[in-house]
């Protein structure tokens, strides 16, 4: 009998379902492992005739699929998915007299905004006089400003840059189609993979500091679609197709 082996390489899309839609397939970037994994309830039945009690009857009574992979690629939509977030641009504005009060030597203010520009630093008396620079450190990329003495009334005007706020924990629940098109490193046969409707789990761990390449972990589960036929050709979670080669 001929042997059959097989090791898959490929790439993997996300699809957003939005009221029932799919919509365009996005590329996820470099998977280095992707797993599936399916379940279900086992109901064992066992007769009392024989005296040796053997399990004579098994009813599966509720399946289950899920996921579990590795990101790598950390674009805008990625880290969206991996923090089950939310990409909110936030457009430039501009802050004008923006009273912090009484400072202290070594207190460092964190401003509402990112890549200031036009920043203006004055003791906020009805004539304003501008502070010397050398009594604080302005940090314009981060929105940060340090004071290097104790002054008692700083007010501070800027302009801030356009930016994209990737939010934390704030969209859970949304649903995917998700796609693998593989090709069989031994074979060089072509694969595909389809899961109808998958969500992915809220839990994450999004580490800040490495000391290679950055990777994530997720893992979701895959819903059943009832709009699919359970005996055709797509199943009611999704379906794995072995594609063969064009004659």
């Amino acid at each position: 009998m001929a042997k059959k082996y097989i090791s898959l390489r490929g790439k993997f899309s996300l699809a957003p379902i939005v009221e029932g839609v799919v919509g365009a397939m996005r590329e996820l970037g470099n998977i280095p492992d992707f797993t599936l994994e399916i379940t279900a309830d086992k109901i064992e039945h066992t007769e009392s005739m024989s005296g040796d009690d053997t399990t004579d009857l098994v009813l599966y009574n509720t399946t289950a699929v899920s996921f579990s992979g590795t990101i790598e690629q950390v674009d805008a939509d990625n880290l969206a998915y991996i923090l089950s977030g939310k990409n909110v641009a936030v457009a430039t504005k501009t802050v004008a007299d923006h009273d912090l009060g009484a400072v202290t030597k070594g207190q460092k203010i964190k401003l509402d905004g990112f890549n200031l520009t036009v920043p203006t630093v004055t003791d906020g008396a009805s004539t304003p006089v501008p502070i010397e620079s050398t009594k604080y450190k302005l940090d314009a990329v981060y929105g940060t400003i340090e004071f290097l003495d104790d002054l008692p009334k700083v007010v501070i005007g800027y302009t801030t840059g356009a930016v994209t706020h990737t939010t934390i924990a704030s969209d859970f629940g949304a649903e995917y189609a998700l796609f693998f098109e593989g090709i069989d490193k031994i074979s060089k046969d072509k694969v595909f993979l389809a899961l109808h409707r998958t969500v992915k789990t809220p839990d994450a761990s999004f580490g800040l500091i490495h000391e290679e390449f950055g990777s994530y972990e997720i893992s979701g589960d895959a819903l059943g679609d009832l709009t699919k036929d359970k005996d055709g050709a797509l199943g009611l979670y999704g379906y794995y197709t072995q594609i063969p080669k064009a004659t």
